[in-house]
């Protein structure tokens, strides 16, 4: 008994104290995962500004490298302020920027693998709950098509969808469904073994629509448009699921030795 207590014990620190993935990984569940891009401040920006592979596609200035961060090796950063009156406002649309990742190009590897049946996992940040700054969708580009995974309100997901990962305060972790699956939003002619690039879609409005009662196909809203309130939104990493399943196992084990 106490030999397994001791590689019970052995095995939770190995977790706790092995580095958890950055950014955006992806994960076949089975155990599997491959880290693509560790989001170091410093580090995110295509050059001339810094060493990464990310851009704004909808203009520069909103997107910034950021000290904030959930493992402390920094983060994506999509600034708002100028909602607060806080400089002038960015090139391009005041309201949705989508900071795209470009993984075709060399120089920045790994290059991506067949996506099929593999799932992406990352986290976001929201500052404040009565505010509609949201990380919407993850969109993901081959040649000749598109798939879109609906992160949060606005997107195709609605509440109470499993893909609806809610509007609440604080980091908020996303485990997208596999590529190729009815998880996704699919356009054009998708092929998932040859994706070039990779957007976050970022809006900083939001506004409940409906289609009922009559007639069908006509969409109206049905509550106020909420404002952009000039907080600033964080992209960062996520635990591998294989590490909190882990951290689950040695818990129990430890409490079972407890209550023994």
């Amino acid at each position: 008994m106490k030999k397994w207590n001791v590689i019970l014990m052995f095995v939770v620190a190995t977790v706790v104290l092995a580095p958890s993935a950055q950014a955006l990984t992806l994960i076949d569940g089975l155990g599997w995962s491959q880290e693509l891009d560790p989001l170091a401040y410093g580090a995110i920006l295509r050059p001339p500004d810094e060493t990464g592979r990310w851009a704004d596609e909808r203009g520069p200035g909103a997107l910034k490298s950021s000290t904030f961060s959930r493992d402390g090796n920094g983060s994506m950063m999509i600034d708002y302020s100028y909602w607060a009156g806080v400089g002038d406002p960015p090139p391009g649309d005041p309201y949705d920027r989508v900071p795209r990742g470009y993984f075709e190009e060399p120089g920045w590897p790994p290059a991506l693998p067949d996506l099929a049946g593999l799932s992406f996992t990352f986290s976001w940040y929201k500052g404040r709950a009565d505010s509609p700054e949201h990380v919407r969708e993850l969109q993901i580009y081959s040649p000749d098509g598109m798939a879109r995974f609906a992160v949060a309100n606005g997107g195709e997901a609605a509440v109470g969808d499993p893909h609806y990962t809610g509007m609440l305060v604080g980091w908020q972790d996303v485990t997208t469904a596999p590529v190729g699956s009815a998880g996704w939003t699919y356009e054009g002619t998708f092929n998932p073994a040859h994706v070039t690039t990779i957007d976050f879609w970022v809006s900083c409005w939001h506004q409940a629509w409906s289609n009922l009662p009559d007639p069908p196909g006509d969409w109206y809203p049905i509550e106020e448009q909420l404002m952009p309130t000039g907080t600033p939104l964080y992209i960062d990493e996520i635990p591998e699921p294989a590490t909190m399943i882990m951290l689950g196992l040695g818990g129990l084990a430890l409490l079972r030795r407890r209550k023994a």
